[in-house]
């Protein structure tokens, strides 16, 4: 993964982070933290898990701030060794994008791989 791609996926999730707490509302509670081990990261500082990630909690979208407004669903990181649920919220895109492609986990060789979420 070349650095761009990478600073590009950090910045989107550091986003998602900060407004992540600023709307959108969980119809259930959230699951208790899953605790699994990960494998030790390889070489290019990818998080490697053994085991996926639980079922996506789920969200009701609020009524979007305005027309030109996106919802970037929320979806599970890998944190502190643990899974840890990021709740969605709304965003404005960025010019000429109008789609958010959300993050996914897939199995790879050597376990769990986040794939970060974009704009599209």
């Amino acid at each position: 993964m070349n650095q761009k791609l990478r600073n590009s996926m950090l910045t989107s999730v550091m986003a998602a982070m900060a407004l992540g707490g600023l709307s959108g509302c969980v119809v259930r509670e959230e699951p208790a933290p899953v605790v699994v081990a990960p494998a030790p990261p390889p070489p290019d500082g990818e998080v490697v898990v053994q085991d996926g990630p639980p079922p996506d909690v789920v969200e009701v979208q609020t009524p979007a701030p305005g027309p030109d407004f996106v919802w970037v669903g929320g979806g599970y990181g890998w944190y502190g060794g643990r899974y840890v649920w990021r709740r969605g919220y709304w965003h404005r895109p960025p010019y000429g994008y109008h789609v958010w492609v959300r993050d996914r986990w897939y199995r790879g060789p050597r376990g769990y791989v986040r794939v970060g979420g974009h704009w599209g």
